[in-house]
């Protein structure tokens, strides 16, 4: 894990991938790679679900989705029903269950966020900035993501600003301790906060 550094994650430039089962397509907002081989220990995504049909499986890996945009879709997930069908709606599930999706009406737009369980934990919130804000990190080694959703956000160090981010840019912070500022533009703005950690 790189120490003290801070990446800027414009949506231009994020990779957009086939899903493990070729059923749609992800965008890859940001990713923890294995030091010891393929695969990752944590990764945050956005997924376009243009039809019904099974989820990928990811053996050993922790998922929560959360609606983005779109009427939702009906998760079967081990065979219990699960209806997202309101903004930011979420529900959190092991990557080794068997899910089926059916969307409600047309498609939908999913923010995911993976963690592989035998080492790495992580602490996810959706923040809703009305003017000014504040994204700490715990006093220990992590990974910090902050995925602007929707909005714009001017994001700041406590001595200048860092970065401005407007709607599917990300900033990928790593080190100990960090603090960061958080300045709405123009209303309200709405971000996913993602803390990574050895767990």
């Amino acid at each position: 894990m790189a120490r003290n550094t801070l990446e800027f994650l414009p949506r231009a430039a994020q990779r957009v991938v086939p899903w493990k089962n070729g059923g749609g397509r992800t965008r890859e907002v940001a990713l923890g790679s294995r030091s010891d081989g393929p695969g990752f220990r944590w990764r945050v995504s956005v997924a376009e679900v243009a039809s019904d049909g099974p989820f990928s499986f990811f053996p050993g890996i922790d998922r929560t989705l959360w609606l983005l945009r779109g009427r939702g879709m009906s998760l079967e997930i081990d065979g219990a029903s699960h209806r997202l069908d309101e903004p930011l709606a979420s529900v959190a599930f092991p990557g080794e269950a068997t899910v089926s999706a059916h969307l409600i009406d047309g498609p939908t737009e999913d923010l995911n966020v993976m963690v592989e369980r035998s080492s790495t934990r992580a602490e996810t919130r959706i923040v809703r900035v009305e003017s000014n804000g504040e994204l700490s990190a715990p006093a220990s080694p992590c990974e910090v993501v902050l995925l602007v959703l929707e909005g714009e956000l001017a994001v700041g160090d406590g001595r200048r600003e860092v970065l401005r981010l407007a709607a599917g840019d990300a900033m990928l912070a790593c080190g100990v301790g960090r603090g960061f500022s958080l300045q709405a533009e123009r209303g309200t703005a709405l971000a996913l906060s993602a803390v990574f950690s050895p767990g």
